[in-house]
């Protein structure tokens, strides 16, 4: 059984070519976008209602004494909708007015074909109906072409309806889209929309940037949710472009040895990206996260503490009494993050012990605001306010923690990493 087809256009100008495309495309119902009245100048709904006809309402066509588009093109009354536009030199007016015709259509027959046909009518009525097609991205767009006598009028006898093929058109507006929603680094909803576009609209000349854009996205997606190792996968086709980030990834997913506090830097950086989403209890319990790993992974490579077995030899005596408190029903010490930089700090001219007991009160601060948060003890949602005071504290002093480390240890610094990108559909 044939889809049904409902036709959209604009009327205005010769009668011809819009009889040509409605016994071309054989629509169930025609949607006619028609001038209103202007004073004593009527309208080109005359056209399809015929001239000085009066009508009664959007649906009820009175029958003509002398032929109309209704009449000329076979239509019943039934399959007739005219909708007239007061503003028809108004583009904004006539693209609104459109969008509602196309959303009333598709409401009616949800599984109908649209065809827009924007041939006839003012310029701003064909430009408003085929920036509402584009919008819309499910219409198929038809136009009437022919041989002309001048450069307006299409010559009666020769016109023809072109379908018009507008991927490229189509699948550029849509990478348009993706590059304002990755403004705020949402890699998954970008990549969707780019898979979209190439599953229906790309051509030869834009399917290469929108396959190279969905496989980007789903990196930076999977790296933004710490897939690093499907991160890595998607990202080494493309590595040479990303150097930094390749270099990066590469360690977060083991394969590469670097200073160790790889995780630290990539949980700040997403702190970040959750931050400017104001999602800041998110961003906040990043940020905790990434000074507990800090101290964790400070004491096993200098001390060789393993803060989920503690082993009392190792810690300074002045701390033991108080890590021994610790120990759990199954004779192991496990300490969390305050204990983990009370014991750094213990250790006699340890550089980042010193900085915890230079910045100990504005960090005992941030873990208050955590704390209260819902996402940890409290009820308290982290506010804008909240993280501006308190969070980029947190991070310098995670920085100096990471520069004081790499100094002391002679670590191996493969790459300082850069903010996730944003602009590759550019490339």
């Amino acid at each position: 059984m044939a889809q049904e087809c409902i036709l959209i256009c604009t009327v205005g100008g010769s009668h011809q070519p819009i009889v040509a495309s409605i016994r071309r495309h054989g629509p169930g119902v025609v949607h006619f976008l028609c001038s209103d009245d202007v004073g004593n100048v009527k309208g080109s709904y005359t056209q399809v209602v015929g001239e000085g006809k009066v009508l009664k309402s959007r649906r009820e066509i009175d029958k003509p004494d002398l032929p109309n588009l209704a009449t000329l093109a076979g239509m019943s009354d039934d399959q007739v909708y005219v909708h007239k536009i007061k503003g028809f030199d108004d583009l904004n007016a006539c693209y609104l007015g459109t969008v509602r015709v196309i959303a009333e259509a598709r409401r009616r027959a949800p599984e109908a074909r649209i065809v827009i046909d924007y041939t006839g009518g003012t310029k701003s009525m064909t430009a408003g109906l085929a920036a509402a097609a584009l919008d819309d991205g499910r219409c198929e767009i038809s136009l009437v072409a022919g041989q002309r006598k001048d450069l307006s009028v299409v010559q009666d006898q020769t016109e023809f309806v072109r379908p018009l093929h507008v991927w490229d058109a189509q699948a550029l507006r849509r990478i348009q889209a993706s590059r304002e929603v990755l403004r705020r680094y949402d890699y998954a909803a970008a990549g969707e929309i780019l898979a979209d576009a190439a599953a229906r609209f790309a051509g030869e000349h834009t399917l290469k940037q929108l396959q190279r854009g969905i496989a980007l996205c789903r990196a930076f997606d999977a790296w933004d949710k710490f897939r690093h190792a499907d991160a890595k996968r998607l990202l080494e086709p493309y590595q040479s472009a990303f150097i930094p980030w390749w270099r990066m990834v590469r360690c977060l997913s083991d394969e590469r040895r670097g200073h160790g506090f790889e995780w630290v830097e990539d949980l700040i950086l997403n702190a970040q990206r959750r931050a400017l989403q104001e999602r800041f209890d998110d961003a906040v319990g990043r940020v905790y996260r990434a000074l507990e790993l800090t101290a964790q992974v400070w004491l096993q490579k200098s001390h060789g503490i393993d803060t989920g077995d503690v082993k009392l030899d190792l810690v300074p005596e002045a701390e033991r009494s108080n890590v021994e408190r610790l120990r759990g029903h199954d004779g192991r010490i496990k300490i969390g993050l305050r204990k983990a930089w009370d014991v750094v700090a213990a250790f006699t001219g340890d550089p980042l012990g010193r900085l915890f007991v230079e910045q100990r009160a504005r960090l005992l601060d941030f873990l208050r605001v955590r704390n209260e948060s819902l996402f940890a003890h409290g009820l308290r949602p982290v506010s804008d306010a909240d993280y501006k005071t308190h969070v980029p504290i947190v991070i310098e002093f995670l920085q100096k923690c990471i520069s004081e480390a790499v100094a002391a240890g002679g670590l191996a610094r493969p790459v300082v990493l850069e903010q996730l990108p944003v602009s590759f559909l550019d490339e």
